[in-house]
């Protein structure tokens, strides 16, 4: 019996319920739990760009998280760091693609850790 092709909308869907209990455990992430529907719908828009690069796609996706963070930064109703969420964010994006990749079948590209000096 073959396996069910690949769910983007199914496989995002479970990623919107288990993001928000696993941020918990990373420093910084109770902050954006907020922005986890923002974050998941933002992934599967850039995920229609036909055309568009990794990279690209995942600029549109931080730049709509970062809308989302001025948004909620005006209504007083939270405070959060931009940068500390455009971080948080960027690795939970990489971690949703390269899921997805690895899912798929898709050869996964490592991203170099910001932090870690080259060299």
């Amino acid at each position: 019996m073959a396996a069910a092709p690949f769910n983007l909308d199914q496989f995002l869907a479970v990623v919107s319920l288990i993001a928000p209990v696993l941020l918990m455990a990373v420093p910084g992430g109770a902050g954006i739990a907020v922005l986890i529907p923002t974050i998941v719908n933002a992934i599967k828009e850039a995920e229609q760009i036909h055309g568009a690069t990794g990279p690209e796609k995942k600029a549109h996706v931080l730049a709509i998280v970062m809308a989302a963070v001025a948004v909620a930064n005006a209504t007083g109703s939270v405070k959060l760091n931009p940068e500390e969420v455009n971080t948080v964010a960027g690795y939970a994006i990489d971690v949703v693609i390269g899921t997805i990749h690895i899912i798929e079948g898709a050869k996964v590209v490592k991203v170099a850790d910001p932090n870690v000096a080259a060299g």
